[in-house]
């Protein structure tokens, strides 16, 4: 089961450090005020500050759901990695419409942001805090500092594991942020700590970081096995790369497709992940249970609870008409997010991914405000695969699937199309009808194999899982070539935008603080 989900419920690190900058010597790591000099030399305190690393990436601060916050924010969901990073990553596409206005969510849906959207110093903010953590771990955790402090061999050897789970987290965090911001600045644990202006490096300087980094990393990681779900090992790793290389083009304006196929090629060829036969088993309370998923943001609804993560995925899907004909295992229904008629035109009659509420609903969203427009969403739900709720109706169980076998065999087939060597077009063909197979669709030939069809078969595959943005700039169908309802604000849509949009701007609110940042094109 979801092990770390219970060292998360004993974490008492009250981490009040407001800005990655911040002199964490005087956090605090007990309600009785322990301070870091006396908490590092206790053996569990390396394992519990490893789960708040973990913890950034699912919760907002350090008392469920909402409490102690990481970060200020009227709404603390709003603060979650989870949340805000897929509000970046889907509501600018052709996934998603959000009823709901509110003027930075409509500036995003309909491609329309500044800088002064707060929802980018929400991502930013949370993603180098999450980096300040895996620093401060790293500059504690250093054989010279186990040794000083007397620690035993064997809690040596575990932290020896947690410092190469600590780089990878912060190398994730890394990757997300080239992607969304592309230049930003390169903070190491041998930076230190205090108030400084640190320097930007360019895309591809993190990019080439980034590298080194994942391959120093690789084979240093706890072991693919289920008793360590919910932790990162090698396949994350491996799929952190590949998402960089199939994605080289764009951020460093070299392909680097065979090099892709090489790292999907290793988690291929492990023998650990299989494909969930039902693919809505991958979405329900009980999805831990699942060997397709690679790395999943853990949630329990009693141990693991936000406002973010899929209890927001859940609660802004459901309305109260659906919460009255059936059953989805929660009782949050916030009337707000529906899949516009463009995207849920894509899926045929049979597609079992076609999990959509169409009673009383009409397809097409004439009034972006009116909820009960256009088909709702039910892909999450915090229901097990055997029809039985999750452990509170409130807060969800169900994990959300970061990386999983389906986006892999989605990837090479690509890759292969693009050029890259490593895999053949029979290879790429016997993936996708895998996945054609399990939807309950006919196989494809290979005439049907091309890079219109991964397009709209990703989003069939993928939606809602936080990869459309980046997806649809690799296909230069963002700003250009592509057109859906409500793009650049009115119902038809407008086809092309000004290509800035394929970047977000770094927040104002950073750049008024750090002289050393020049802002991104355009804004």
């Amino acid at each position: 089961m979801k092990k770390i989900l219970h060292t998360l419920a004993i974490v008492c690190v009250t981490l009040a450090v407001s800005s990655c900058f911040n002199d964490m010597n005087k956090v605090e790591f007990s309600s009785s005020g322990t301070l870091p000099e006396d908490a590092w030399l206790e053996p569990e305190t390396y394992e519990l500050f490893l789960s708040k690393l973990y913890a950034g990436f699912a919760l907002s601060g350090n008392q469920a759901p909402d409490g102690l916050a990481d970060i200020d924010n009227s709404d603390q969901g709003e603060a979650t990695f989870s949340r805000s990073y897929f509000t970046l990553q889907e509501f600018c596409t052709d996934e998603i419409r959000v009823a709901w206005k509110n003027n930075s969510l409509d500036d995003l849906q309909f491609c329309q942001w500044s800088s002064d959207n707060y929802w980018f110093t929400l991502v930013y903010d949370r993603m180098f805090l999450n980096i300040a953590y895996c620093n401060e771990y790293l500059r504690e955790t250093t054989p010279d500092q186990l040794e000083s402090r007397g620690i035993d061999d064997a809690t040596r050897g575990k932290v020896a594991v947690y410092r190469e789970e600590a780089r990878l987290l912060r190398a994730m965090n890394y990757y997300f942020l080239m992607d969304l911001f592309g230049n930003i600045p390169l903070l190491l644990e041998e930076d230190g700590v205090g108030a400084y202006l640190p320097e930007q490096k360019t895309r591809q300087e993190i990019f080439t970081w980034l590298e080194e980094e994942l391959r120093s990393i690789e084979g240093h990681l706890p072991a693919i096995a289920m008793t360590n779900y919910g932790r990162v090992n090698d396949a994350v790793c491996w799929m952190v790369l590949a998402k960089m290389y199939i994605n080289a083009e764009v951020y460093t304006g070299t392909a680097r497709y065979t090099d892709c196929i090489t790292y999907l090629n290793k988690i291929l060829t492990n023998g650990y992940y299989q494909l969930e036969p039902e693919y809505k088993y991958l979405f329900g309370a009980d999805n831990h249970l699942c060997e397709e998923l690679i790395y999943s943001i853990v949630y329990d609804g009693r141990y693991a609870t936000s406002w973010g993560g899929t209890t927001f995925l859940m609660g802004m899907q459901f309305m109260d008409d659906m919460a009255s004909a059936s059953n989805f295992g929660t009782t949050q229904a916030w009337s707000g997010a529906r899949a516009p008629e463009n995207f849920s035109s894509l899926f045929e009659e049979d597609d079992k991914r076609a999990l959509f509420w169409t009673e009383d609903r009409p397809q097409e969203i004439t009034d972006l405000y009116v909820a009960k427009q256009g088909y709702s969403v039910i892909k999450y739900t915090n229901k097990d695969r055997n029809g039985n709720n999750g452990s509170d109706n409130q807060f969800a169980d169900t994990d959300f699937p970061m990386y999983r076998l389906a986006d892999v065999y989605l990837m090479l087939a690509e890759a292969v199309l693009r050029g890259g060597s490593g895999a053949t077009i029979d290879d790429a063909l016997r993936y996708v009808n895998l996945l054609q197979t399990r939807a309950g669709l006919d196989p494809i030939g290979s005439s049907q194999l091309t890079l219109d069809f991964l397009l709209a078969e990703r989003a069939r595959e993928l939606y809602w899982e936080g990869h459309r943005r980046t997806d649809l700039i690799r296909f230069d169908s963002f700003t250009r070539n592509y057109n859906w309802p409500w793009k650049g604000g009115v119902q038809t849509g407008i086809r092309n935008l000004d290509d800035k949009y394929k970047l977000y701007p770094l927040p104002s609110s950073e750049l008024s603080v750090n002289t050393n940042l020049e802002q991104n094109t355009g804004y």
